[in-house]
């Protein structure tokens, strides 16, 4: 990686932290309000508690930790402000010329709101953690590219990812973390592809889980890959103990329960929560088939529209498993889109933003393979349209917010229309990844044909 795509990444790491304060979504004052307890009273006990500022914690442990070194993050930048600030005052470095940094220190550490009891610098701190996975995962996406084609292609990819606005709006204005999960859970399907470090990988997809559970999709593809052959199930074998040992590391912080129980009862908190519809605001194929609140407990042929939104995926994953069979990296890169893409698309009460592998990971295909670019981008801008339904911000852009509610509010025929488009999308980029990989197979073959006959005539 050369200096200028350095540079690139890091620009584009402080444009986030600039924009980071122009707004707080109601998500990064409920993950404060979690984080908040856990710095002051501890971990232990959290899951068990009876009162919330909000909402009880829906999160796994690891994710719910991060937001806690969000304070700690707070506190250290607010004692190296104050320190500056004091330092500049005692050695007579021009403290009347520089109001402004006293202005800064002033306000990193007032409240946001009247009503909550986040300051500004807490609440900016909790989103440091996504504007790094950003940068971090921008890397990783440089690597991979550059493996796959060449530097300068590596270079276009981290530009598009970094400038592309899903990236920027999730983790600089809305403050999510599905970058986190993902980085992990690329670590995962990297080692377990490659002739070394394959233990790690179980591990890793456990980071991934406890930072984001939509890492749960994967998992299937994720055995199909470790199943090739007996040593790389071994050593997944042994790096799953390793997993579950660590695992159990990290319920001990936070309960005295036994596993079990505090397995119970985090499982209840986390997907019991009351969402019983087929979609939640998601451009997918529930959209197009059921309108808005249908409870997927909904009976069709006998079956309920949960259990089919299974099937569908069950399908997709066969589709996955197909197009990944030999088990190399770029077959399975080309298994984790389809299988991210397909489940986001066929499973009940999915959100916007899982939708979030599917995207990088079909930027990274695009490099490979020019045909898909057209449909990405699409596909990346739908994304960003979907989260922006969600929220509605920025507010400027209340022309949009009329287009998508024109209608019904909540279950117009635009968005709609884009649930469509993304299933078309689905359907045709799956089938260039799909003729890729049956092109690649033939050329591989048409290559091995040719030596075998160029071998025979030099006998002869």
């Amino acid at each position: 990686m050369n200096w200028k795509i350095v540079l690139v990444i890091l620009a584009a790491i402080i444009l986030r932290i600039v924009l980071a304060p122009l707004v707080f979504h109601g998500d990064t004052l409920i993950q404060a309000s979690w984080g908040q307890i856990i710095q002051n009273q501890g971990a232990k006990g959290f899951y068990e508690g009876s009162y919330w500022t909000y909402i009880s914690p829906n999160q796994p442990p690891l994710i719910t930790l991060v937001y806690a070194w969000g304070f700690k993050v707070y506190l250290g930048l607010n004692n190296i402000f104050i320190r500056s600030g004091l330092f500049i005052a005692k050695h007579n470095l021009g403290a009347g010329q520089i109001k402004w940094w006293y202005g800064f220190i002033s306000w990193w550490d007032k409240a946001k709101y009247a009503a909550t009891p986040f300051k500004w610098g807490e609440l900016i701190s909790m989103k440091l953690f996504p504007i790094l996975g950003d940068g971090i995962l921008a890397v990783m996406i440089y690597g991979i590219v550059a493996k796959m084609t060449d530097k300068k292609k590596a270079g276009l990819a981290v530009i598009i990812y970094l400038l592309s606005p899903f990236t920027w709006y999730e983790s600089a204005l809305w403050g999510q973390h599905d970058q986190l999960g993902l980085i992990f859970l690329l670590a995962a399907f990297l080692l377990i592809t490659s002739d070394r470090y394959e233990v790690m990988a179980p591990i890793m997809v456990v980071v991934s889980i406890m930072l984001k559970p939509t890492a749960l999709m994967f998992v299937p593809l994720f055995i199909w890959v470790a199943i090739k052959n007996p040593q790389k199930m071994l050593k997944t074998a042994l790096g799953s103990l390793i997993a579950m040992g660590a695992y159990y590391g990290l319920v001990r912080i936070f309960s005295n329960l036994t596993l079990h129980a505090f397995n119970e009862n985090l499982m209840r908190q986390m997907f019991e929560k009351g969402e019983m519809m087929t979609w939640a605001n998601t451009f997918n194929f529930w959209r197009i088939m059921t309108g808005y609140l249908t409870n997927y407990q909904t009976i069709f042929w006998g079956l309920s529209l949960k259990t089919w939104g299974y099937i569908l995926t069950g399908i997709v994953n066969l589709v996955a498993f197909r197009i990944s069979r030999k088990r190399d990296w770029e077959s399975v890169l080309k298994g984790i889109f389809v299988a991210g893409f397909g489940g986001w698309m066929t499973m009940v009460t999915m959100h916007d933003r899982y939708l979030f592998t599917a995207v990088v990971t079909g930027l990274i295909l695009a490099f490979t393979n020019e045909k898909l670019w057209k449909y990405w981008w699409i596909m990346s801008i739908i994304f960003w349209t979907n989260m922006f339904m969600e929220w509605w911000y920025p507010g400027w852009m209340g022309w949009l917010r009329t287009v998508l509610t024109w209608g019904k509010p909540m279950d117009g025929i635009v968005p709609k229309i884009l649930a469509v488009v993304n299933l078309i999308l689905f359907i045709k980029m799956v089938s260039l990844v799909w003729d890729s990989d049956r092109m690649g197979n033939g050329l591989q073959t048409s290559i091995t044909t040719k030596a075998l006959r160029k071998t025979r005539k030099d006998r002869d």
